[in-house]
């Protein structure tokens, strides 16, 4: 028999008996197992329970965020069918709890992720749970969240993060939803898509554009990503921002003719500018590991007065330490094009001065730490090894 879901909503609870007489079962033994295939339907049904009754069989099943890992059932049932659900566009939904002899809360429908199918033993499944508002996102609201993307490290996409929890309040949607908007711009990062299992259904034709646009024109998108954030939860940080530009940017900030109105929006952007490398570098130096904010500086590879289209380009960017920041802006040091440490002659011939033989020349032809998106791309970093003469 079909079963209707419109009665259901994410987030509500559950349990077998309500359920059996919502979708008129004469009792919940009818969907008493973990996978339920409603006959003549195009429903494919999980109920997990993480911690199990001692007498019941120890599958590892784990929901952390919106990612499930699951093991399958002994018998195998209905795994060909789940392996198939998207080609044959039948859907998976997902009930979940914590603890047997509780009820169950609707999670909403899954995609499969990734499959590692057995034969004598439990195949094994990874499941993203799809944001059932997807598709119902304004560009505006897909800005702010990007801009949100920008600032975030990996760790802080998730619901439980306050910044998501801000986002998501400011715009009257779910924490989760705001989080797996998050995370789909993991997917379309190819830096981070590389590494990570890869799951396109959460992607909609608006993240793809939005992306596309950044990559296209990283400043205008940047700022429109943070007049989107600013109209809904307001309020950055112009004075952190320009206490940690870089030297040579610093000083753009007030040079002559510029208006108050110029300068304050040069402060936002280096605001994003500063929060985007951060995240990128987990706040740490590219080059000594030097793990505290309040000494790292969001160095442009390109300086900001030479590269307006450029100016909030992550690509266009290092994280360094204030000193390294300096020596990289006067040229003592750069960063070649295969990410390794070149020391100029000038400090070279210095080599007697313990501090500089200890802060600089020690990591000449050392690989620097790259980061986890947006890595420094060669073209900008061959520009400053030229710039300085350390490229032919």
């Amino acid at each position: 028999m079909a079963v209707s879901f419109a009665e259901i909503k994410v987030g509500s609870w559950w349990s077998r008996n309500a359920l059996a007489q919502l979708w008129g079962y004469q009792s919940f033994h009818a969907i008493a197992r973990g996978v339920v295939t409603p006959i003549r339907d195009n429903k494919i049904i999980l109920f997990v329970t993480e911690e199990k009754q001692a007498t019941a069989t120890n599958y590892q099943d784990v929901l952390k965020e919106d990612i499930l890992e699951w093991e399958g059932p002994n018998d195998h049932f209905a795994e060909e069918r789940m392996l198939s659900a998207r080609e044959r566009s039948e859907q998976i939904h997902l009930f979940h709890r914590q603890r047997h002899h509780s009820d169950f809360e609707y999670r909403g429908q899954l995609s499969l992720m990734q499959s590692q199918p057995k034969s004598f033993e439990p195949s094994k499944f990874v499941f993203e749970v799809l944001d059932g508002d997807r598709l119902n996102w304004t560009r505006d609201q897909t800005l702010a969240s990007f801009f949100l993307y920008l600032q975030a490290k990996p760790a802080e996409m998730q619901t439980a993060s306050p910044g998501v929890a801000q986002l998501a309040a400011s715009l009257n949607k779910p924490a989760q939803a705001v989080a797996a908007k998050l995370r789909t711009f993991t997917q379309l990062d190819p830096v981070l898509s590389h590494h990570h299992i890869r799951a396109t259904d959460n992607v909609t034709p608006l993240d793809e554009a939005v992306w596309k646009e950044f990559q296209t024109d990283w400043t205008a998108t940047a700022q429109f990503a943070s007049e989107a954030f600013d109209a809904v939860v307001g309020a950055y940080e112009p004075l952190a921002a320009t206490a940690f530009a870089s030297a040579s940017d610093a000083a753009y900030l007030y040079q002559a003719g510029e208006t108050r109105e110029a300068i304050v929006q040069v402060r936002k952007n280096q605001y994003v500018f500063r929060k985007a490398i951060l995240s990128s570098y987990g706040s740490r130096c590219c080059i000594t590991g030097l793990e505290n904010e309040r000494l790292l500086v969001a160095s442009h590879i390109v300086p900001w007065a030479q590269d307006p289209q450029n100016r909030l380009n992550p690509e266009n960017g290092l994280c360094l330490s204030a000193l390294h920041d300096r020596a990289y802006d006067q040229g003592l040091l750069t960063v070649l094009p295969d990410y390794t440490v070149r020391v100029g002659q000038a400090i070279a011939a210095q080599k007697g001065n313990d501090f500089l033989s200890d802060a600089l020349l020690k990591y000449d032809g050392r690989t620097i730490a790259l980061p986890g998106r947006f890595r420094p791309a060669p073209g900008f970093l061959d520009w400053h090894a030229r710039r300085f003469g350390f490229i032919a």
